[in-house]
């Protein structure tokens, strides 16, 4: 949290002080997102949400996204003062502009993020509640606390100028008018990189042994992995066996005879082990009438682990395998089933053991990301087309995600970063942070083409007008996430690593392929965008 605070104050200071007045007030959007995070951070208690690993990287998360809508704020209050309109007058646009466009780009971040609440994971599901409460309270410190605190500071002083263009405006200028004169190579180089970024993403692996997760310099986990290499490196996967006596010589016969298929014809079992092997010792069973003798003889340990006794009506085959995961768990748990359904022996069998769990976990991970991410989808596209009203609008500002979702995952694999708990919340996080900055262009490019400006016009307007607020939002936003690279658990880095570079990737998009997506939608002929002049409104 104190690294993601000193990156939030470097990137105010070094470009919010270009747009905004003042020593101080370039920080008031942190002091605003601050008071919301300790608000939220008390109703977390209140709540009952616990902490987690997944919950210790919350503070630096809420802290890069809340900032967004302070900065939004105050970004047109300068707008309007640099016109020349007076402090009440500036806060009144400001609140009735800037508020509606930040209002509906919390809805759809809330709506992302609700998705978290199917994952099936309680940990991704309070981490999603966790980051919506204080989503919530820092808009509403954005449009209560700063325009209280500019009432106060701003003195109403006459001769207000908008700052001289620097870098970062020529760098935003030449962004918008490259993007308008060369729509169609963007939108082709777009999607080649979507598609081709598309093809990688189901390489990526599965990671379930969530002692990963943790600092492996840990002694705890030090020490388990001593005791892995020195037993190989292997698991146990066991099979409970439910018979009426599996004390019978037949049942055992068939334990036997599916313990040796399995090392036989499965390459990861490499050791068999149950109450048939031992009373067998590498031989043939003993006769029926010796079994029950040589069972009582057992040393009871070892023969409650292998049996239910004196019941008989429990037994248990553990197969020693070499330590799997992801595809390769998934082939050895198919082969092992296929085994068993081939020998059919005469009693019931159930797998179980932490392989089998992780291989579970696993998928349900999987299957969560998908329906998180599908439901993202359907979700946020309902409420841009209840804010649009029109589909062709509502899926505009959705594109520039469909293409970071899909780099995301070749990034993933190139850098060899596996899916975990976390992770697989990225595509909804994307999509409902990604989504602001696209509403934010939009509004604006709505309100300057109801204000008479030509498409081009407006794009250039519009990325003027908001381009550095959006930069600085998306730079503090990422910073957030950049700081969770800094934690000394890896579930956390490789969060952050990937929420960083996608946070990036959608700064990139929504000033590149989000206006040429607008200039060739927006043209005479195919005007799928439907704006209409507003001869009652003067130009911004």
């Amino acid at each position: 949290f104190g690294v993601a605070l000193i990156l939030m104050i470097t990137i105010l200071y070094i470009f919010f002080r270009t747009i905004v007045r003042g020593r101080y007030l370039p920080f008031l959007p942190l002091m605003a997102v601050t008071i919301a995070l300790a608000m939220a951070f008390g109703l977390m208690g209140v709540l009952e949400i616990p902490m987690s690993m997944i919950l210790t990287g919350f503070l630096s998360v809420l802290i890069g996204l809340g900032i967004d809508y302070g900065i939004q704020v105050m970004t047109r209050y300068e707008e309007e003062r640099s016109k020349g309109l007076s402090v009440d007058e500036a806060i009144e646009v400001s609140i009735t502009r800037m508020g509606k466009a930040v209002g509906l780009a919390i809805v759809t971040t809330l709506v992302g993020f609700s998705s978290l609440y199917f994952a099936n994971i309680p940990d991704l599901e309070y981490f999603g509640m966790a980051v919506s409460i204080g989503l919530v309270l820092s808009y509403i410190t954005a449009i209560w606390f700063i325009p209280a605190v500019l009432k106060l500071v701003d003195k109403g002083s006459s001769g207000y100028q908008e700052p001289a263009p620097g870098v970062l405006d020529r760098i935003l200028e030449y962004t918008a008018r490259n993007s308008t004169r060369h729509p169609i190579f963007i939108l082709l180089l777009v999607i080649g990189v979507t598609f081709s970024s598309a093809a990688m993403y189901p390489k990526v692996d599965t990671l379930t042994d969530f002692y990963q997760y943790f600092p492996q310099d840990i002694q705890a986990i030090r020490f388990m992995e001593e005791m892995r290499d020195l037993t190989g490196g292997t698991d146990t996967i066991s099979l409970v066996i439910r018979s009426d006596d599996v004390t019978n010589r037949k049942t055992l016969q068939e334990m036997l005879t599916l313990s040796d298929y399995l090392q036989a014809h499965e390459p990861a079992v490499q050791h068999t082990g149950s109450l048939a092997s031992v009373l067998s010792d590498g031989g043939s069973l003993p006769e029926s009438q010796d079994i029950p003798y040589l069972i009582d003889e057992m040393d009871p340990d070892k023969r409650r682990r292998l049996v239910n006794y004196p019941y008989a009506t429990l037994g248990v085959i553990d197969l020693t395998v070499e330590h799997l995961d992801g595809k390769r768990l998934d082939d050895a748990l198919n082969n092992i089933r296929s085994s068993i359904e081939f020998i059919q022996p005469d009693m019931d069998i159930t797998i179980t053991g932490e392989p089998l769990l992780n291989n579970e976990i696993g998928h349900t991970m999987t299957d969560g990301q998908i329906r998180m991410t599908l439901l993202s989808f359907v979700f946020v596209f309902l409420a841009m087309f209840l804010i649009f009203g029109s589909v062709v609008r509502a899926l505009i500002p959705m594109a520039p995600i469909i293409v970071v979702i899909a780099i995301s995952g070749a990034l993933m694999w190139i850098l060899g970063i596996p899916q975990t708990t976390l992770s697989i919340s990225t595509n909804s996080i994307i999509l409902g942070l990604g989504v602001d900055y696209s509403i934010h262009i939009m509004h604006r490019y709505k309100e300057e083409r109801e204000n008479g400006a030509e498409p081009r016009d407006a794009i250039q307007t519009t990325i003027s007008r908001i381009g550095k607020a959006i930069v600085t939002s998306g730079l503090t936003t990422a910073g957030g996430f950049a700081a969770m690279m800094l934690s000394p658990f890896p579930l956390m880095v490789w969060f952050g690593i990937i929420a960083f570079s996608s946070i990036l990737m959608i700064l990139l998009l929504t000033l590149t392929l989000l206006p040429a997506l607008l200039i060739l939608l927006d043209r005479p002929g195919a005007n799928y965008m439907n704006y209409k002049v507003l001869p009652d409104r003067t130009t911004a």
